[in-house]
């Protein structure tokens, strides 16, 4: 590689965004709103998704706390403000991946979703943020007007939040308001066939890596695909990275592994506590088990052209991304690799 394909590959992982980070960017922006005493223009009339995010219940291996109990404190509080949130999800599932982000921007966009509520438990602090819905490539932009409350009681947060709407001059249309959380659906990220199988013209086509992580990191673990590939930008539509000579594409999706399973369609019970991951190598197989409410990476590739995607044969999720690549690669090479 040509030492100015090398910079140009590692300005593109500083300027281009990522979902590859453990500390959520969307949160992070929050701070770069621009914040007033008025509530966002008609949020007493349209109706809200709300996205959570708190302290893990544990840290080593990480596991998801109770935010659903948080909702449920929270949304009365909303009803008795006016503000109609219809649907509550973790910020981390709707930033899993770059196809189930989209995705969760296509549900919200069906449902007709105008704002986004964010209740954010930090250092024993409480944090409600309010803004408006914003489209599909930038959930919220820097600098666009919104309204917050933060308290260490949430119940003088959510006192604030009614004062705020009690004073305010819209108009108060939403009326049919639940009284407890809703909780959406995991959205589905395959949109063409999917498969539990690996495909044999890897071997004949070049597959593209969106950079989401340093590059030396990736090329590390990606040393060990058998095949052609090369990075590209992660903000590329599909059809120019085709057009570059790519027909397929690595992807992942990063969240609780209940939460990826559902996005990726494979079959969960209520009864399942944990998920066991599975490897062969060499012919050897090494197995993990983690918590459903664990987050993990589970990597998979999609042929760009017909949407099909190939998931392999085995549940190889790991909680770091680079293990989850090297487990990926390692059960493609012994399913494709006949030595």
């Amino acid at each position: 590689m040509r030492k100015s394909q090398l910079i140009f590959i590692l300005s593109l992982f500083f300027c281009f965004s990522s979902f590859a980070q453990d500390d959520v960017k969307i949160v992070n922006r929050l701070d770069s709103l621009q914040y007033g005493a008025e509530l966002p223009k008609e949020i007493l009339q349209g109706k809200s998704v709300a996205l959570v995010q708190l302290p893990p219940k544990n840290t080593n291996p990480i596991v998801r706390g109770d935010w659903k109990k948080l909702a449920e404190v929270t949304q009365p509080g909303f009803q008795k403000a006016s503000i109609d949130v219809v649907t509550y999800y973790h910020v981390e599932d709707i930033y899993s991946g770059k196809e189930s982000y989209l995705a969760f921007m296509e549900e919200f966009k069906t449902r007709e979703l105008e704002n986004i509520v964010f209740i954010v438990q930090k250092e024993g602090s409480y944090r409600i943020v309010l803004t408006k819905l914003n489209d599909e490539k930038e959930l919220i932009k820097k600098g666009q007007p919104a309204w917050q409350t933060q308290n260490a009681d949430l119940s003088i947060a959510l006192d604030n939040l009614y004062k705020a709407a009690a004073n305010s001059s819209q108009d108060r249309d939403n009326l049919l308001i639940l009284d407890v959380p809703e909780f959406g659906d995991m959205a589905k990220t395959i949109d063409g066939r999917r498969g539990e199988y690996y495909d044999l013209n890897f071997s004949s086509e070049k597959l593209a890596v969106p950079i989401f992580a340093d590059t030396a990191k990736i090329s590390a673990v990606m040393a060990n695909y058998p095949y052609k590939y090369g990075f590209v930008d992660p903000d590329m539509e599909e059809k120019k990275v085709r057009s570059e000579g790519y027909q397929y594409i690595l992807y992942y999706v990063h969240t609780t592994g209940k939460a990826v399973k559902e996005m990726l369609e494979y079959p969960v019970t209520d009864t399942e506590t944990a998920y066991v991951s599975e490897v062969v190598k060499d012919g050897q197989a090494r197995v993990n088990s983690y918590s459903i409410n664990t987050p993990v990476y589970k990597f998979y590739i999609k042929h760009i052209y017909s949407g099909n995607t190939f998931l392999g044969k085995k549940w190889d999720a790991a909680p770091t991304w680079e293990q989850a690549l090297t487990n990926y690669i390692d059960n493609l090479r012994t399913e494709l690799i006949r030595n």
